[in-house]
């Protein structure tokens, strides 16, 4: 890693099988100090990589190697993809792409050349992942609260760029109570799309409030069902689009046996088409209830609310914690001594005294 991009060190191939259980010691190695006994799988490991840590990204990097193979262009899936989205440039992925990036990163789709991939597209890709699976969580449990304040950007940044997959948002446009702020935000968002470097920090607050107000309007006015329609067609785009690099493959063999195999043009490839075989499967998504911990996991049963046992002994012990620091509270407010309190709930007396100095700094 070199300048916040990842060069390839050797033409050599090295083989795995991504779909393999993976080893407690690799899981180890590669979130490092994030590591809790948690169940990945190479798709769920990606997705919980940790964004604002490039040595855990290189670290995975090292272990499966490059997300997609940067010399790769196929001509029909490029023609596709600029004659689908009308887009003239856009930076591009095995079976992902994106054109929300500011003018200096953007480069003609014809003048790749060979190079190593920038360290923020993992970022983005992960980022993107994990708006996938909200996406998911919020069609599956029909709750459009689970949808984080970028997601919520995106579905009518997407809208804005002519994608023919969101026309859901035209039902929202003819609502007398919502057409005026949204026309405005799309308003906001078309002068964002064609001059970002005029855009303010300010502005791009101004708007995600803006955003904010009409997803609040559009649950008053119960129209969840329309705002989940959005979910599921951006959704299906994202995979139709990530499953691009997945082929069915068919084998025989001289005494007529048949073998049925897939093949992917890349590990993102492979990696989109073990998440599009959780959802057909069904599998529950769902965010680690310990506050402290950022990883979604795939719930084995309905009523498991973290990722590991570690992240639910911590949780519990973080409760405990908040219970005795407001009864501690509460007793210093009717006069009790530190030292009183620390007696009464069985606790170090210096720990007390910090509550009670932040309680008292905040009055």
């Amino acid at each position: 890693m070199k300048e916040n991009v990842i060069y390839p060190v050797s033409d050599e191939v090295e083989y795995y099988d991504p779909f393999s259980k993976m080893e407690t010691g690799v899981l180890k190695e590669i979130l490092g100090k994030d590591y809790v006994e948690v169940d990945f799988d190479v798709h769920t490991l990606f997705l919980n990589l940790n964004a604002k840590d490039p040595e855990q990204i290189y670290r995975f990097v090292q272990n499966y190697g490059l997300l997609y193979n940067p010399l790769f262009m196929d001509e029909e899936l490029q023609k596709d993809l600029i004659h689908q989205y009308s887009l003239k440039q856009l930076r591009y992925r095995i079976g992902i792409f994106s054109n929300f990036y500011s003018e200096e990163e953007l480069f003609l789709i014809s003048s790749i050349v060979n190079r190593g991939i920038y360290l923020k597209e993992f970022q983005q890709e992960i980022a993107r992942l994990r708006m996938v699976v909200e996406l998911y969580r919020v069609i599956k449990e029909h709750d459009i609260s689970i949808l984080t304040e970028n997601t919520r950007f995106m579905l009518f940044y997407e809208y804005n760029l002519g994608h023919w997959t969101l026309q859901p948002v035209k039902d929202l446009l003819q609502h007398p109570k919502l057409k005026k702020k949204l026309t405005s935000i799309l308003s906001q968002i078309e002068k964002l799309h064609t001059n970002k470097k005029d855009f303010s920090r300010q502005q791009f607050e101004s708007l995600l409030n803006d955003i904010d107000e009409i997803f609040s309007a559009i649950i008053d006015l119960k129209l969840e069902e329309t705002f989940i329609e959005m979910c599921i067609v951006y959704l299906e785009a994202i995979m139709e689009t990530g499953l691009k690099g997945v082929s069915p493959k068919i084998s025989f063999d001289i005494n007529g046996s048949i073998d049925h195999t897939w093949t992917f043009s890349s590990l993102l490839a492979a990696i989109y088409f073990m998440v599009h075989q959780d959802f057909v499967a069904g599998k529950r998504y769902k965010h680690c209830k310990n506050p402290n911990c950022h990883h979604i996991f795939i719930a084995k049963a309905k009523n498991n609310n973290y990722c590991s046992p570690q992240c639910q002994t911590r949780a519990k012990t973080a409760r405990e914690r908040a219970r005795k620091k407001a009864k501690a509270i509460h007793l210093y407010e009717q006069g009790r001594s530190i030292e009183e309190i620390a007696r009464e709930l069985k606790i170090e007396p210096e720990r007390v005294r910090s509550w009670i100095n932040k309680y008292e700094a905040d009055r």
